[in-house]
């Protein structure tokens, strides 16, 4: 009796630590740390349901104050990030290929963890991601920039690559200074390129005529309601609101019955990770 007490009380604290690691506030965006306003973390939720429904890849970002208030004190962020990873399931069970980015403002911490189908060699493209998309914005204390720029780069740099079976970057450090510079220069001309096609439509409708007054300069945004399944599908809506006059127009959008061979249209769907990726600290 007294030697299952002394056993209890050891496993106790690790019981505890698995009971308040957070749930998550939707499938693609949990700013449990308030980083992001509401105009940005609509762009950056667009840009995964868009890059999720391209590629089949489920990327999901979760923002924390520190990973100490929910069940991680004591872990170091790689661990931790692997542990939440694998308790929501991140992406497919059968490819493994999702993707859950991590940013803890007050540990000054991030991390890309990788889904198990992702082999080492894809560790040094996520660190590419973090140094170079991440880690500038944050040093100068802007996080809503820098998730937004991450998390293009993470579809650009890992994902599409990922998918269409093409060799991750090389890292950078190891060519000479001409090289480095057109490395950068085409880095941050693909995050342009990325933002830029997830933002057409909403700059389109700013060059529109309201219905209502005639005046040009609407704004649009996009957002999802329900997920589609593989039995249902899903839906949303498209606001569009005149700056002029305040005249609102919702239209609702269908999302289309998500196919079973891609694992990751909607919901965490029993995904893992191994421990790959990479971290930054600022």
């Amino acid at each position: 009796m007294f030697l299952r007490s002394i056993i209890f009380c050891l496993f106790l604290p690790f019981q505890s630590l698995s009971q308040v690691m957070p749930q998550p506030f939707s499938d693609d965006i949990s700013d449990l740390a308030d980083l992001l306003p509401g105009e940005t973390e609509a762009r950056i939720g667009a840009l995964l349901a868009d890059g999720r429904a391209e590629t089949g890849v489920h990327v999901t970002l979760v923002t924390m104050e520190h990973i100490a208030d929910y069940g991680g004190a004591g872990q170091r962020i790689e661990d931790y990030a692997k542990a939440l990873f694998n308790q929501w399931g991140v992406g497919g069970a059968q490819r493994n290929d999702g993707i859950l980015i991590l940013v803890s403002r007050g540990d000054r911490e991030m991390r890309i963890s990788l889904g198990a189908g992702y082999s080492v060699i894809w560790d040094n493209a996520a660190q590419s991601v973090v140094d170079s998309y991440f880690l500038p914005e944050f040093r100068a204390d802007r996080y809503a920039e820098g998730i937004e720029a991450g998390v293009a780069g993470t579809y650009d740099q890992i994902v599409r690559r990922f998918v269409a079976h093409d060799p991750p970057p090389e890292p950078q450090g190891s060519s000479a200074g001409p090289a480095q510079v057109i490395f950068s220069a085409i880095l941050v001309i693909s995050v342009v390129l990325v933002a830029l096609r997830q933002r057409l439509p909403n700059l389109a409708a700013q060059f529109r005529r309201c219905p209502k007054c005639g005046h040009r300069g609407l704004s649009q945004s996009r957002r999802t309601i329900n997920n589609a399944t593989t039995n249902a599908t899903g839906n949303g809506e498209i606001r569009r609101s005149c700056q002029s006059c305040g005249d609102l127009e919702v239209m609702p959008y269908v999302i289309s019955i998500r196919s079973t061979d891609t694992g990751s249209s909607g919901g965490f769907d029993g995904g893992s990770s191994s421990g790959g990726g990479a971290s930054g600290k600022w």
